[in-house]
Parts: structure tokens; C-alpha cells; sequence
């Protein structure tokens, strides 16, 4: 669906969530064409000092505003809730958990956020839409379902991001590309000892997926095929990973399992 169309008849105030570190520029050209305020969406957020280019709330963008926006890097929504509350709900999705961590939820971004929202139930679409009817982003439209009930929540992060939430943003090369930044961070020596880390990590990985590890446990077996194929001891992973027990025993369980794949026997 078009954003003309999506945008007629509009049906209550009209805002747009951008990305402040995507453009720069597009708050300034808000007040430039707009007469509606602006406000940056980590203030008052564990990144509020990052709170320029983290994701503004724009209420009342006007026409002219919206005739530039060709490439928007964020998405446009309508309510009929005040500004404050649109602006705290909104907060409240700085940070998902994930695997009962809290993480950065970056929704501004239409690759990460439309990928999501597909793959919500219409319940959870309902939570995160919240006191937003409608929602357009990226040429996809979503309802609210009617007369769903919206409850301000008090206690954040409240999303809970599933496997199957994210399964469509997932890029095994660029996982792996992460992973080898990560250990030379936190394992320099092993990977300096290391003939081709770059080459070994990647077969693990796809493996490790295919055995449906879960994040920490992955990990650990590509740092853990790395170390014993340079030479060390397993049990310098675990301090740098911060492995429980059992994510440890598991680690070496796999590696035992997968010493072909890896060539070293442990």
C-alpha cells in the first residue's frame, strides 16, 4: 500500500518515528516544514546520552514534510492518544528481552522492524501498536484489532522477542563475521595462534545452527573449535564467554560429537 493512499482519509493525529543516526538532518528538516514538535525517543532511557541520533517521535508532520520522505528510514502511525502517551509507549520498546536479556529494540529501522511485525500473532501486533491504530511502514499497513484493550505498562523492557520474531533477520555470513570481530576482542591470543580463523568458523557455525544451539552455546563451540584446533587448553573459553556450568558441559559435549567436523579429538 502506498503512503498516499494508507494517508486518506486520515483518521487522528498523524506521527512518524525516524532514525536520528540514519539521517541526521531529518528533525531539522521537521521543524523546517512542520509546525508539530519533536521529541528523541532515548531521553530518559539508558541511552539518553546517545538520545540525538537514536529514534525521534514526530507529531503533526506536515504534508510538505511527508512529499520529501521518499526513503524514510523509520514509519508513520495514527492515534487519538495525546502526544505523552504515544511518546511513552514508544519508550517502552527501547529495549526487548531476548533469551532473558534486555537488548536494544531497533524499530526505527524498517529492515528490523517489518520483519517482526510479520512475523507477530495479531495479539502481540496489538501490544506493540499500543495506543496506535494504524501503522505504516515500508509500503506494509497494519491495524489495530478494534476495540482491543491498550494498558500503559509501568515495568520495561516488556517485549519479549522470540526465536521466530527474528528468525527472518538472521545472515549466517555476517553472524560469522561477528563472531570473529567478538573473539579477537575477548581472545586475541588464541586467534593470533590461529592459522585461518575466518575459514574454521563459518562450517561450526552452520553446524551449530543446524543443531539448534542456542546463542551461548553456539558461541562456545566456535570459540571452542578455534582454541583446540590452535593448540590450548578448552577451558580458556569459559572466563571471556562467562559459560555456566552446564552451557560449558554442553560445549564440550558438541565438540566431542563433532570431532570430524572439527579435526582435533577431545
Amino acid at each position: 500500500m502506498s503512503l498516499d493512499t494508507w494517508l486518506t482519509p486520515q483518521r487522528g493525529t498523524l506521527f512518524a518515528i525516524v532514525d536520528g543516526a540514519a539521517d541526521a538532518s531529518v528533525v531539522a528538516r521537521f521543524y523546517a516544514l512542520s509546525r508539530g514538535e519533536a521529541a528523541p525517543l532515548f531521553a530518559g532511557t539508558p541511552f539518553a546520552d546517545q538520545a540525538a541520533i537514536g529514534p525521534w517521535l514526530l507529531a503533526n508532520p506536515s504534508a510538505a514534510f511527508i512529499a520529501e520522505q521518499q526513503c524514510l528510514t523509520g514509519f508513520f502511525m495514527m492515534s487519538e492518544q495525546p502526544l505523552a502517551v504515544v511518546r511513552r509507549h514508544w519508550q517502552s520498546l527501547i529495549q526487548a528481552v531476548r533469551e532473558g536479556e534486555a537488548l536494544w529494540f531497533r524499530y526505527a529501522e524498517p529492515r528490523v522492524f517489518l520483519p517482526v511485525l510479520n512475523a507477530m500473532t495479531p495479539e502481540e501486533r496489538d501490544a506493540v501498536l499500543g495506543p496506535c491504530h494504524e501503522l505504516w511502514i515500508d509500503g506494509s499497513a497494519f491495524t489495530r484489532t478494534p476495540d482491543a484493550p491498550f494498558i500503559p505498562t509501568e515495568q520495561t523492557p516488556w517485549l519479549h522477542l522470540r526465536p521466530h520474531h527474528l528468525a527472518a533477520l538472521y545472515d549466517e555470513d555476517r553472524h560469522a563475521y561477528i563472531l570473529r570481530r567478538r573473539l579477537w576482542q575477548i581472545m586475541t591470543k588464541m586467534m593470533e595462534r590461529h592459522p585461518d580463523p575466518a575459514a574454521a568458523i563459518m562450517p561450526v557455525l552452520r553446524q551449530a545452527n543446524a543443531d539448534g544451539l542456542t546463542d551461548d552455546v553456539r558461541e562456545g563451540v566456535v570459540a571452542g573449535t578455534l582454541t583446540l584446533q590452535a593448540g590450548l587448553p578448552l577451558e580458556i573459553i569459559r572466563q571471556p564467554l562467562m559459560l555456566t556450568d552446564t552451557e560449558y558441559a554442553q560445549v564440550n559435549h558438541w565438540l566431542v560429537q563433532h570431532q570430524t567436523l572439527t579435526g582435533v579429538a577431545h
